[in-house]
């Protein structure tokens, strides 16, 4: 088991059950959860060729991991015209133990990652019209790409932009305008999608100033854990102190602005508007503090550029052979196995719920709500109304419970417990009637 093999989480259930709808009910999926099209668009394409297993979905990811590394790798050598070390970064990017984990999950997140990346080389290499088509990508694939779009116009206005020549205003932003131009059709759609996040009772919540700084240097030693990182806070430091300073100064500012800026942003909406702060949506700023550390070294820190790359590996792999996400593939191959023909399942919805879990894998087991409707979340966008019961009918067998605690804090009213079998922090248990209570 590896993070390509192991089962689909909840929201990568989500996704690939949505992929393998019919197309425009796919779209009115989308149109009911948070996030723009497109990851679901090349979902939709990619499934119908290559399949829909875990595998598949997350190969993609994948693929698309490694185009951060390579777009990038073209960065740096873009700024600083050094063959070597823009190869080394690309692998330093790719290899870094926070993304890795991304590269197998089946959500728009590496998507994200490589449109904005690329975004951000054809910017920097002042190539407009690649610019414009990964801008718009990105946009369609995540709403806060729109903050690196505005730290890219924030520079170009103070960097490039012509204020004494107003008839050159309207050329000089052309690329700018055709973004927009081409975002105007999803505006609308975004509007509801944010307002029915703020209004909805959404988990993500307000980061302190303190989580802020934590997760800008977990994105800085590349997510190694705590009791590793003093030799790359070290190697991080040279490479900054011995790098080519001269050559790549102004370029590195201009990294510098649009890389943080969706950070910054992210931050004080959280704390104005409503709490969007969250590492997965700003993966490519960890590619990104990459490139900042990596471009401009010096012939005589490539060593050390190198010991950080085989380091990254070998943490990486590390990752990748370690699987987190809990077994329910194993689970649903035993329920299906003991299931009777009168025997009822269902979701227990305690610290989580493994709905969509459950519909990929082809276990039919609603979510158990005797408290009432669920708040807003992914995935209340994909469900219908035979995917929560808030009272458990008549049961002729046995009532089988799908659960992510543990047995004792499972409560069912009017059943007692006959069996309980654990999947590595998943818990599938056997319930039957209470006749004496009943």
């Amino acid at each position: 088991m590896n993070l390509l093999t192991e089962s689909l989480w909840g929201d990568e259930g989500f996704s690939a059950l949505a992929v393998q709808k019919p197309f425009i009910e796919m779209l009115g999926v989308v149109m009911r959860d948070t996030a723009p099209p497109l990851f679901y668009a090349v979902g939709y394409a990619w499934g119908r060729v290559f399949g829909f297993s875990e595998v598949s979905l997350r190969s993609l990811s994948l693929i698309l991991m490694l185009g951060v590394g390579i777009l990038a790798g073209k960065t740096i050598y873009e700024v600083g015209r050094n063959k070597l070390v823009a190869v080394l970064g690309g692998l330093l990017a790719f290899l870094s133990p926070f993304l890795i984990p991304f590269a197998f999950e089946w959500r728009m997140y590496a998507l994200l990652a490589f449109t904005i990346t690329g975004s951000v080389y054809f910017f920097v290499a002042r190539k407009w019209t690649g610019y414009v088509i990964f801008t718009i990508m990105a946009l369609y694939t995540h709403h806060l790409a729109l903050f690196t779009l505005a730290g890219q116009g924030l520079w170009f206005l103070l960097s490039d932009f012509e204020w004494k020549k107003p008839k050159k205003w309207m050329r000089q932003l052309k690329p700018f305008w055709l973004i927009i131009l081409c975002y105007l059709p999803w505006v609308y759609p975004m509007y509801l999608q944010t307002t029915r996040v703020q209004g909805g009772g959404f988990w993500l919540a307000a980061p302190s100033l303190k989580e802020v700084l934590d997760l800008m240097w977990r994105f800085i030693t590349g997510g190694v854990v705590e009791e590793k990182r003093l030799w790359v806070r070290a190697g991080v430091l040279l490479l900054l102190i011995g790098k080519d300073w001269k050559r790549v100064g102004k370029k590195w500012v201009e990294l510098l602005v649009i890389y943080v800026f969706p950070v910054v942003l992210s931050a004080i909406v959280s704390y104005l508007v409503t709490p969007i702060f969250y590492d997965r949506y700003l993966l490519s700023v960890v590619a990104g503090l990459v490139v900042l550390i990596v471009v401009g070294a010096r012939d005589k820190f490539k060593w050390i550029l190198l010991a950080m790359v085989v380091f990254y590996g070998l943490t990486s792999f590390g990752v990748f052979m370690n699987p987190k996400k809990r077994p329910f593939r194993q689970m649903a191959e035993y329920i299906k196995q003991e299931i009777g023909e009168d025997d009822v399942l269902i979701n227990y919805n305690g610290a989580a719920h493994h709905l969509w879990e459950s519909k990929y894998y082809g276990v039919l087991a609603p979510i158990y709500t005797p408290s009432g409707p669920l708040p807003l979340y992914v995935g209340t966008a994909q469900m219908t109304e035979e995917d929560t019961v808030e009272s458990i009918g008549y049961v002729k067998g046995k009532l089988g419970v799908i659960a992510s605690e543990p047995i004792e804090n499972v409560e069912i009213e009017g059943f007692e417990l006959t069996e309980k079998k654990d999947f590595d922090g998943l818990t599938f248990s056997w319930w039957i009637r209470n006749v004496a209570k009943n």
